[in-house]
């Protein structure tokens, strides 16, 4: 079903193409069509595949924003259909199913970009449009569709905060090609397991991914490692020995903390990357270098050229592609998320009874800084996981380091994350309930019980005393007698004074 909404005025400054709204809830349909003709866009729209396919064949739109799930396919195969006819409109992916697969799939897909569900403002849809809409104006280079990755798991990546959703969006950019790729970060933060997603989304995912931790190599024996050697070649080499290029294949070479390379190595891994071939140590036989080259650090590398540590040339060889990763203090948002995730891992890989988090727990993790990032978060759950007297993980059994004013959780914080969890139990339910239809009235009947247990608990704290209760709530007594009769909410008779 293809509808049209009404026009308004356009600015001057704004493209006459229409933006397409695809989405099966009429809801989400009416907040974009309404935010984006206030600011000057026309709107056209779909509830279905069928329908958004159809409209974006005739190749008028500026832009689309398209459902990851609709009736009929969803997002995700719309991409694939349109790179398959040469169809160069904008596709911007929305979805509330943020997953890193989801994000990394419409990204390799050849979304223009992805944003999720809740948006945190309309005005981030906007800019969206707006980019797209300026980016179909120019000339873009047609693709077909992208070969899918190996079924290998990519790597534990976990995730949903703006950060991590920026990261997703650059892997699935660059999966399919084979540029070099600098990632960076501090330690712990996942630099290899982005490295690893990389390669196991791209075509080279069913070649080998070879690791070589370069601050793990003893000094004089990086060309052995990197380039292999012949028999003979020095003291000790007692057979042929391929190297870490070598082994590679046609699969992806992860070459991590390259900024403790030495020196004097750093000039024969340049000319390899320019040449792409190298010979074994002590031989000479010419071979080729297949491999993908990625790249890892958590140095400045830019003050390491400054002081003559690195070499230029090598620096930006490598640097083509750059992917900054976030501490995990600057993606709080995750950190429960990553938690429960290790939690799972570490009952399913020990043979555990299941285990949980409190809601005090949850808000100690959150507080704290992690200076060890992700690998850090891992290990305190491993051990909370293991050590814990009992099923429920207290803060008290979560292994972290001094909790400063700043990081000691207060019952503020708990609050929210249980209100949060329940919340979100009550959602779920309310979706069982209406048996695969859409639920209804979600709104208001979660703020009903949610109203009713506040109105309970002031009650209570007011002795049975209305008028107190409705000080405490801030609320008219006629207003908190009202409710109680809706609610059917059981007064006791107040304590005497």
């Amino acid at each position: 079903m293809l509808e049209t909404g009404g026009d308004l005025p356009q600015a001057a400054d704004q493209p006459q193409a229409p933006v397409l709204v695809a989405d099966d809830d009429r809801a989400v349909r009416l907040v974009l069509r309404e935010g984006l003709k206030a600011h000057g866009f026309r709107v056209e729209e779909a509830a279905d595949t069928e329908a958004a396919l159809f409209a974006l064949r005739t190749g008028r739109h500026g832009a689309a924003l398209v459902d990851i799930l609709m009736p009929g396919g969803g997002g995700l195969d719309l991409l694939s259909m349109l790179h398959a006819e040469g169809n160069s409109t904008p596709i911007i992916v929305i979805t509330a199913a943020s997953t890193m697969d989801n994000a990394v799939e419409a990204m390799k897909r050849g979304a223009f970009d992805y944003l999720t569900k809740p948006f945190s403002s309309l005005e981030t849809v906007v800019n969206a449009v707006e980019r797209a809409v300026r980016a179909a104006a120019q000339a873009r280079e047609a693709s077909g569709p992208q070969r899918a990755a190996p079924g290998r798991p990519e790597g534990d990546l976990v995730g949903r905060s703006p950060a991590m959703q920026a990261v997703y969006k650059l892997i699935g950019r660059v999966v399919n090609h084979d540029a070099p790729v600098l990632l960076r970060g501090e330690t712990g933060t996942g630099k290899e397991l982005v490295a690893r997603a990389i390669h196991f989304k791209s075509p080279r995912g069913a070649a080998p991914f070879v690791a070589l931790n370069c601050s793990a190599v003893p000094q004089g024996l990086f060309e052995s490692e990197l380039f292999g050697h012949e028999r003979g070649a020095f003291t000790g080499a007692t057979e042929r020995r391929p190297g870490k290029m070598e082994l590679a294949q046609a699969g992806t070479l992860f070459l991590d903390e390259i900024g403790d390379l030495p020196l004097e190595v750093q000039p024969k891994l340049l000319r390899v990357l320019q040449e792409r071939e190298f010979s074994r140590v002590g031989g000479s036989e010419t071979l080729k270098l297949r491999a993908r080259i990625l790249a890892a650090t958590n140095q400045d590398l830019e003050a390491m050229v400054a002081g003559r540590r690195m070499r230029e040339d090598l620096y930006f060889r490598l640097r083509v592609v750059t992917i900054d990763l976030p501490p995990l203090r600057r993606r709080r948002e995750d950190i429960v998320e990553l938690a429960e995730h290790f939690l799972d891992k570490a009952v399913r890989e020990m043979g555990l009874a299941p285990r949980v988090l409190s809601a005090q727990a949850r808000a100690r993790l959150v507080a704290y800084d992690w200076p060890g990032n992700v690998r850090e978060l891992e290990n305190c759950v491993l051990r909370a996981a293991l050590l814990a007297p009992g099923n429920l993980i207290r803060p008290e059994d979560l292994p972290l380091g001094p909790l400063g004013p700043s990081a000691r959780p207060s019952e503020a914080q708990a609050a929210r994350l249980t209100l949060r969890q329940a919340v979100a139990r009550r959602v779920a339910e309310l979706a069982a309930e209406a048996s695969g239809a859409e639920p209804r009235d979600l709104h208001e009947r979660t703020i009903a019980e949610v109203e009713r247990e506040l109105i309970e608990r002031a009650l209570e704290l007011a002795g049975g005393n209305q008028l107190r209760a409705a000080r405490i709530l801030g609320l008219n007594r006629n207003t908190l007698r009202r409710k109680i009769v809706d609610y059917r909410i059981e007064v006791l008779r107040p304590r005497p004074a």
